[in-house]
């Protein structure tokens, strides 16, 4: 493999179905790397979409209100 990364998150609605996902994916993952990630479902579910994008106006928000190091970026 080409990257290796250390943490594979499952989400979106398919994060549902928690361990059902991820245990077969970790097994997969197990036969194919030297050193395997750890595969975890998203607690988020269909909301991490959602939840992200107000996480992300939020930050946006804080930088404009209140870092005075800076000209707003309007």
């Amino acid at each position: 493999m080409t990257i290796n990364p250390d943490l594979v998150v499952i989400g979106g609605g398919i994060s549902l179905a928690g361990e059902s996902v991820a245990r077969p994916m970790r097994r997969y993952l197990e036969k194919l790397c030297i050193d395997p990630p750890r595969v975890l479902a998203s607690p988020l579910g269909v909301e991490a979409v959602s939840l992200g994008a107000v996480r992300h106006a939020l930050d946006h928000t804080d930088r404009d209100l209140f870092d005075f190091h800076k000209a707003p970026s309007h």
